[in-house]
C-alpha cells in the first residue's frame, strides 16, 4: 500500500473529470473525494495538534477529538463508512469498469496514461490509505478523550480496531475481484491533430508509382508486348522519349499495367523534398488518380500512346517501383538490442518509435524498481537512442537493421509477455523467415526486496515454433494516406503481420509507404514495471493507419490474496 494523495490527484477525482456532468457514476466519484479531502483536512489538523501537542489548551484538543468522534455525518466514522459502502456495497466498481473499457475509445482510456488494472490498483491505494488515515484520526481521539479523563473508550478502540481490518480486507477482496478482469494494456489513441515527425513517422522514397513507356521496358526497345507482361524487371531504358528523360531512375520495377492512351501527369518536383513522383494524374477515360489540385504548367506533362513502325502502339505503363536508396529512402528499422540498467536495477516502463539518421528505433523509458512494484520517479528517463548511420559500412544489414524491400516487408503484429514472476527489460526486432518480428529481454523480479535476478531471457512469439500456426495478413488494399480521415482509428489488429506498401492509385497514385508509426510515447502517468510489450495496428476502413507500440503493466492482482490473508490473520488475532 502507498500514500500517493500528497503527490497526485485523486483516482476518484482523475476518473471523473471527463464525464459528463450529471452522469451518476461522476456523482459518487465526487462524492468519494468530498470524502476524501474532509478526512485529509482532519488528519492534517489533527497532525498539527499532535506535533504541537504541548502549545494546545486541553479544551482545542478536546474539542478536535469530538469533532472527528461525532454522530454527525461529518465525523470521520462516518464518512469512512460512506467510502466503504460506496466501493465494497454499491455498484461502483462495475460501472467504473465498463465506463474504463478501451472499446469508448474516445473516452476516459484516451485521457488517462494508466491501465484499466493499475487504475484499480491505485484507486484501491487511495481508499486503504483513507482507511488507515481514519483509524489513526479516530485511535487518536480515544487517546485524547482518555488522556483528559473524559472517558475510558478501551471498548470503542477494540471496536473500531477490528472495523479497521475488516474494512480493510473487505477491500481489497472486493477489488481483487474486478481487478482480475481489468485490462493491463495501455496505448495511445489517436491525436487531436497529426504532426510530421511530431505524433508520427513515415517510411519514405520506397514504394512509387511510375509512367512508362514499354518501349523503355521491353529490352529490345519494341513495343510489341502489352503493359502486364512486366512484371519485375531491374532493368529499363530512355529511347528518344522526353519524359523518361525526366524522369528518375527507377531500380526495381513492378506489376506494370495499361491504364489510357492519354493522361494529364502533375509532377511533384524534387522527390528528395516531396517524397513523391507525381501529385495527380488525369487519364483521357475519365479515370483520375491521387488529389486534385492546381498545378503549374511547368510541372504538368501531357502524355499520349503513339505508333512505331506503324504498326506497334507504345502505350504508357503505369508500375510501381522500388525506390534505390541512393533517393534518400527512409526504409531502416533498428535490430540492436537496446535494455534498461539492470545491475542497477532498472526495469522497462514506456516505448516509443523514434526516427534518426533514416531509421525506425523503437525507444525504450527505464526506471528503478523499489519492492511492491514501485518505479522510483526520480530515476525515471528515455535511454538516448544508439546514433548510428545505416550508410557507414561499419553497420551491417540484417544484423544491425532490417532493409525494407519488396521481398522483405512484412511486420509481425505480436504482444511478447514475460514468463511468471519477471518483467520487461529490454526489446529488439529480429528477422524471422523475412518478417520483422519484436522479441522482448525479461528478468526475474522479487515482488517483496524488489531486486532484479541477473538471469536474463530472450522471450519470443510462442507461434513461431509451430509454422502453419503463422498469423493472417492484414490486407492493405487501395487505401488512403492515414492522416487524410478525418476520424479517429476505430479498428484495431495484432495476432496479424501486415505488409508495408503503397498507397492506392485511385486515392493517392500510389505515391505513399502506408502504414505509417505512431511517435506518440507509450509511458504510465504513474511509471510501473511492465509484464509484456507489443506492436498492433490501428486505423479505419480506406485508410492505412499507424503501427503502434502498446505496454502492459504489472499485474498486482497475483499478491492481493497474500494481502487479505495477512489481514484476516491480524483480525483473528483481535
Amino acid at each position: 500500500m502507498r500514500n500517493d494523495t500528497g503527490k497526485h490527484e485523486s483516482m476518484a477525482n482523475r476518473i471523473s473529470e471527463n464525464m459528463p456532468t450529471a452522469d451518476t457514476l461522476k456523482l459518487t466519484l465526487y462524492y468519494i473525494n468530498q470524502q476524501q479531502i474532509y478526512i485529509n483536512m482532519y488528519y492534517c489538523e489533527m497532525e498539527k495538534y499532535v506535533k504541537n501537542f504541548e502549545d494546545y489548551e486541553f479544551a482545542t484538543l478536546l474539542n478536535v477529538a469530538n469533532r472527528v468522534l461525532s454522530d454527525t455525518s461529518n465525523s470521520v466514522p462516518s464518512m469512512i463508512e460512506a467510502i466503504y459502502q460506496q466501493v465494497v456495497t454499491q455498484d461502483i466498481l462495475k460501472k467504473l469498469l465498463k465506463r474504463l473499457d478501451r472499446t469508448t475509445i474516445r473516452g476516459y482510456f484516451c485521457e488517462e496514461k494508466q491501465s484499466v488494472g493499475q487504475i484499480l490498483h491505485n484507486f484501491m491505494n487511495e481508499i486503504l490509505v483513507m482507511n488507515v488515515k481514519s483509524y489513526i484520526l479516530i485511535q487518536t481521539a480515544y487517546m485524547l478523550q482518555r488522556l483528559y479523563k473524559n472517558g475510558n473508550y478501551q471498548k470503542e478502540s477494540e471496536d473500531a480496531n477490528q472495523e479497521f481490518w475488516a474494512r480493510s480486507k473487505n477491500i481489497v477482496s472486493t477489488m481483487k475481484t474486478y481487478m482480475v478482469n481489468a485490462s493491463l494494456e495501455l496505448w495511445r489513441c489517436d491525436p487531436k491533430e497529426h504532426e510530421k515527425d511530431e505524433t508520427y513517422f513515415e517510411i519514405t522514397n520506397f514504394l512509387h508509382g511510375i509512367i512508362l513507356n514499354k518501349v523503355n521496358l521491353d529490352p529490345n526497345g519494341e513495343c510489341s508486348t502489352e503493359c502486364d507482361v512486366f512484371t519485375y524487371t531491374t532493368k529499363h531504358q530512355c529511347h528518344n522519349n522526353k519524359w523518361c528523360k525526366q524522369e528518375t531512375t527507377c531500380s526495381k520495377i513492378i506489376n506494370c499495367y495499361y491504364i489510357d492512351s492519354s493522361m494529364e501527369v502533375c509532377r511533384s518536383g524534387s522527390m528528395f523534398k516531396t517524397n513523391r513522383r507525381y501529385d495527380y494524374i488525369k487519364f483521357g477515360n475519365g479515370r483520375h488518380f491521387g488529389k486534385s489540385m492546381t498545378c503549374s504548367k511547368s510541372r504538368t506533362t501531357h502524355l499520349e500512346t503513339y505508333r512505331s513502325r506503324l504498326i506497334f502502339k507504345c502505350s504508357y505503363c503505369y508500375c510501381l517501383c522500388e525506390e534505390g536508396p541512393k533517393f534518400f529512402s527512409e526504409r531502416y528499422i533498428n535490430m540492436r538490442l537496446v535494455k534498461s540498467n539492470i545491475t542497477d536495477n532498472k526495469v522497462v516502463t514506456g516505448l516509443r518509435f523514434v526516427k534518426i539518421h533514416r531509421g525506425i528505433h523503437l525507444q525504450i523509458q527505464e526506471g528503478r524498481i523499489l519492492p511492491h512494484g514501485q518505479i522510483n520517479i526520480d530515476s525515471v528517463r528515455w535511454i538516448p537512442v544508439e546514433d548510428y548511420n545505416v550508410m557507414n559500412k561499419t553497420y551491417e544489414d540484417d544484423k544491425d537493421y532490417y532493409t525494407l524491400k519488396w521481398e522483405q516487408r512484412e511486420f509481425d503484429l505480436v504482444d511478447i509477455f514475460a514468463k511468471e514472476g519477471s518483467v520487461v527489460t529490454g526489446v529488439a526486432f529480429e528477422n524471422f523467415y523475412g518478417r520483422l518480428h519484436l522479441k522482448v529481454l525479461t528478468n526475474p523480479y522479487n515482488f517483496k526486496t524488489g531486486s532484479l535476478g541477473l538471469n536474463t531471457t530472450l522471450q519470443r512469439d510462442p507461434v513461431l515454433r509451430y509454422k502453419h500456426k503463422f498469423p493472417k495478413e492484414l490486407k492493405l488494399d487501395r487505401v488512403d494516406v492515414p492522416i487524410r480521415s478525418e476520424a479517429h482509428s476505430n479498428k484495431f489488429t495484432t495476432n496479424k503481420y501486415v505488409k508495408f506498401t503503397n498507397t492506392g492509385y485511385e486515392q493517392d497514385a500510389g505515391q505513399t509507404t502506408v502504414p505509417f508509426f505512431d511517435a506518440q510515447p507509450v509511458e504510465s502517468a504513474i511509471p510501473v514495471p511492465l509484464i509484456g510489450v507489443g506492436v498492433f495496428h490501428k486505423g479505419r476502413s480506406g485508410f492505412g493507419g499507424f503501427i503502434a507500440p502498446r505496454i502492459f503493466t504489472y499485474n498486482f492482482t497475483k499478491h492481493l490474496e497474500e494481502v487479505i490473508n495477512q489481514m484476516s490473520s491480524k483480525n483473528d488475532k483481535l
